[in-house]
């Protein structure tokens, strides 16, 4: 028989056993019959001759055996015969099993949600066709590049086709309401180059620009779902667009990290930026790829060369659109960094989770040690028993990953398509695939290994013939036996996960209460979107910006009012530059925030003015160029010296040219782009002085009174301006989200999952405690036999119970100063990770859960009866 044959067999046994069992009884009966016909015709009888035709076919069963054992898989049949003698042992034991399935199923749970949020947040595929054949140019080091340079790329056909796309902002205009929404800006072939699904409708086709493609979030909730959205108009910054596709309500862009856009337009303005993207041709390389873009970067240095900057050829690259690639090249490894410590956290916690199961099974096994010694015995070797006991684990293991899994599918549905609390559109849409089962599996057997190998294996040690004499309760073993390790190891890591959650919590709470350096609790923000086509006219918009300006002056109740580029702590904007003044030769190399900013910006903020004098209506086009630095850039320009008169600038991209502005004040330094930095430099320039303006404008406004009684009347206000723009007022207290999220996200977490750790211990310190009195109960009842008091017992198991706490505590921080360390990053001033505060606040609440855990086994024990104890067995 061919090995193809046999597999074949094997198979087809599995899925039909009982009609192969009938056949080979069959069969069997057919020889038997044969025989007997050929011994009646030999003169026997009939009931001789069967008799004499089983005697000489020996044994059915084993035939049958030795039969069955060609056709099935011995070791499948062997693991499905252990797991039916498990579940029929966890059945007798259901307080066991269901104990060990909650702490297994919390640790599962935990860890497979936090994967399911990793995988979709960085490593999910974008919604297009073939994404591994897409990949994301770079020319001149530059994220966008110029629509010329765009289409000059895409006219050179290096690529299988090159779309481009930018993230924008539109104004809606519903009614007698204009609203802002976002939106992808992309060239007319990018549905074409992309292959982007839809779920009704088309594309939008090359040559069109009066067309769009909205999400299905905008379809259901903006225009309520209306089946008759094909073909209706919608007037986005003045100007109507037909709405002739909608995307899968799981769409997700090619942006990534969650970026859900209301909807895409074609990109209208040649002065728009665009990042390319690339479709490669059949079997080319990200090299290749290169190759290519340098020759066209080259010749377009040629056509259109730049003066006075570096060839664009210089900075080229070339990274896919998913997966690890993405992450590299749009430089996010310290979103993936806190997402891997999420991971190491949430392993933790299942840790604990095996380390208690681990802990009940040694308990169990004790209890079990003349069952165990009875079946060594009787032959069972060491190995099978061991295999016996590992299937029990295995079956604890798939119970409860399939419950973990059930609590994140659960959680994943909950948050599933929810909005984040951002500036931006982020939307996370959570689906279970091939991913989380194979990553289900895995923490399933690995539960099974890191739970079971330890107590089967100190189940199977003890001598077979002690282990049939010896009564089980009455073996005492050593102070530190393998479960007491456990739990000491169970504290160490909760006093980790304490340490790690209570430092995000204190992250937390300084982060809410720490000065930014400016004042937000009487500040509003009023952003207000005109539409670019009707301030096309150069100082058009400067004109309404200062009319509006002049306006909200006018408001009463409103101290000052200034209009600023970047929002501090919602949105940056930096360089890193040599430095020139006209005090040294020297130029450093700074890393600087630049910001533009109007009259009254430093007044309406409460920055204070260190030295000179804010920006004034003087400071405007044409004007001398003048600039305000922060305290931190004059130390590092001017030493102690004073730096009000003197010029800094830098060289432009090439060199070949300085930008220089005069200083005509030091403000003190405050926060700019997230509370945890630190000592950052700052650069202010006169918003007027800009001739190229930004469509969205951030008026801040200061406030006599509480801002929220002021935000209707400065959205009248603005309204009365111009209608068509899009206006959203809101007090600058609540518009923090930005630079709250990794604190929030982080206490969130991880004091979950420090809470989660220190519940998964104090049961398992409570079981072992439990455990520990009830083998004790002989040993109490003849210690209270010879005189011992209640305060002696409590003493003993309080006793027993500290040792623990306190072995476990100092394990736990010295790895929690270890681990905490990389924490760092993600802190903000006044918090660090060597804090005596944190540590000593940890063991008091390890201790106040262990006293708790303890006081129920404490109890029971100075309740124990002398008499009753000694007849105890």
């Amino acid at each position: 028989m061919s090995w193809t044959n046999e597999l074949s067999n094997r198979f087809r046994y599995l899925l039909r056993r009982n009609r192969f069992d009938a056949e080979l009884e069959d069969e069997i009966l057919f020889h038997l019959e044969a025989r007997a016909d050929e011994l009646e015709a030999e003169g026997m009888t009939r009931k001789n001759a069967l008799l004499q035709a089983r005697r000489e076919f020996g044994s059915q069963a084993r035939i049958q055996e030795d039969s069955r054992s060609f056709w099935h898989f011995q070791w499948l049949e062997d693991l499905l015969s252990d797991l039916r003698y498990g579940s029929r042992a966890l059945i007798r034991n259901k307080t066991f099993a269901l104990a060990a399935i909650f702490s297994l199923a919390l640790g599962t749970g935990a860890n497979t949600s936090v994967f399911s949020f990793t995988m979709e947040f960085l490593f999910s595929e974008p919604s297009v066709a073939d994404p591994d054949t897409l990949a994301i140019a770079r020319i001149g080091g530059r994220s966008h590049s110029p629509f010329p340079e765009y289409r000059f790329v895409r006219d050179a056909k290096i690529f299988a086709g090159l779309a481009g796309l930018r993230e924008s902002e539109a104004n809606w205009r519903n009614g007698n309401d204009t609203n802002r929404i976002h939106v992808l800006q992309v060239t007319d072939n990018y549905y074409q180059v992309t292959g982007t699904p839809l779920l009704m409708g088309r594309p939008i086709q090359p040559g069109e620009r009066n067309t769009v493609v909205i999400s299905h979030h905008f379809w259901q909730t903006r225009l309520n779902g209306n089946p008759d959205v094909l073909g209706r108009t919608l007037v986005l910054d003045g100007q109507p667009f037909l709405v002739t596709g909608v995307l899968t309500q799981v769409h997700r862009s090619l942006i990534g990290f969650g970026f859900s856009p209301d909807l895409s337009m074609p990109v209208l303005r040649d002065s728009t930026d665009v990042k390319f993207i690339a479709r490669l041709h059949p079997g080319m390389t990200h090299p290749d790829a290169l190759e290519r873009l340098r020759h066209a970067a080259d010749e377009l240095d040629r056509v259109y060369p730049r003066e006075g900057n570096e060839p664009r050829s210089r900075y080229l690259s070339i990274y896919g659109v998913h997966g690890l690639d993405r992450l590299t090249g749009e430089k996010f490894m310290p979103v993936v960094a806190f997402f891997g410590l999420l991971l190491v956290v949430v392993g933790l916690v299942l840790l604990v989770a095996c380390a208690n199961v681990a802990s009940l099974s040694l308990a169990r096994s004790a209890s079990r040690r003349q069952e165990l010694s009875i079946r060594l015995a009787i032959g069972a070797s060491r190995g099978r028993v061991v295999r016996q006991l590992l299937a029990e684990s295995l079956l604890l293991a798939g119970l409860s990953t399939a419950a973990g899994v059930g609590l994140n599918l659960m959680l994943t549905s909950a948050v599933s398509g929810m909005a984040l609390p951002l500036p931006f559109p982020i939307r996370i849409y959570i689906t279970p695939d091939w991913h989380l089962l194979v990553y289900s599996v895995v923490v399933a057997a690995g539960c099974a290994l890191v739970s079971g190998v330890m107590p089967a294996l100190a189940a199977t040690r003890a001598d077979v013939h002690t282990g049939l004499k010896e009564d089980a309760r009455q073996a005492s073993g050593g102070r530190w036996n393998l479960r007491n390790i456990l739990v000491a190891g169970q504290l160490a890591i909760t006093v980790v996960l304490l340490a790690t959650g209570l430092l995000f919590l204190r992250n937390l709470n300084q982060a809410t209460s720490m000065n930014p350096g400016f004042d937000v609790n009487s500040t509003i923000w009023a952003n207000m979107r005109l539409v670019p086509e009707r301030y096309a006219e150069p100082g058009r918009q400067a004109i309404a910006v200062q009319h509006a300006l002049a306006q909200l002056r006018a408001v009463p109740g409103v101290q000052a009012a200034t209009v600023t580029r970047v929002v501090p702590l919602n949105d940056s904007s930096d360089m890193r530059a040599p430095i020139i003044t006209d005090a040294s030769d020297k130029e450093p190399l700074l890393y600087i925030n630049l910001n533009n900013v109007a009259p009254d910006y430093f007044r309406t903020l409460a920055i204070p003015l260190l030295d000179g004098r804010e920006f004034n209506d003087a400071d405007r086009a044409g004007s001398n160029p003048v600039a305000i630095i922060n305290d931190e850039l004059a130390r590092s320009l001017f030493g102690q010296g004073r730096a009000v008169g003197h010029t800094i600038g830098w060289r432009d991209p090439g060199g070949q040219t300085i930008r220089r502005f005069q200083i005509v004040g030091v403000v003190a330094a405050s926060k700019y782009r997230s509370l945890g930095e630190e000592d950052r430099s700052a650069l202010y320039r006169p918003y007027f002085q800009n001739a190229e303006l930004e469509p969205s404008v951030a008026f801040l406004i200061r406030a006599t009174r509480k801002p929220e009684g002021l935000l209707r009347e400065i959205d009248r206000t603005l309204a009365a301006i111009d209608s068509s723009a899009a206006i959203e007022v809101k007090p600058m207290s609540s518009a923090l989200g930005l630079a709250f999220l990794p604190s929030r996200v982080g206490a969130a977490l991880l004091g979950t999952m420090g809470a989660l750790g220190l519940l998964l211990a104090s049961l398992g310190l409570y079981g072992v405690l439990v455990y520990a009195v009830n083998r004790r109960v002989r040993e109490i009842g003849i210690r209270m036999a010879l005189g011992a008091s209640p305060r002696q017992v409590l003493r003993m198991v309080f006793g027993q119970s500290l040792l623990l706490v306190g072995v476990g505590s100092a394990i736990g921080l010295a790895l929690a100063l270890l681990a905490t360390q990389p924490l760092t990053m993600f802190l903000v001033p006044g918090v660090h990770p060597t804090d005596v505060s944190t540590y000593v606040t940890v063991v008091g609440i390890l201790l106040a859960v262990a006293i708790l855990a303890t006081a129920g086994p404490a109890v029971r024990a100075v309740r124990v009866d002398p008499t009753t104890a000694l007849r105890y067995e």
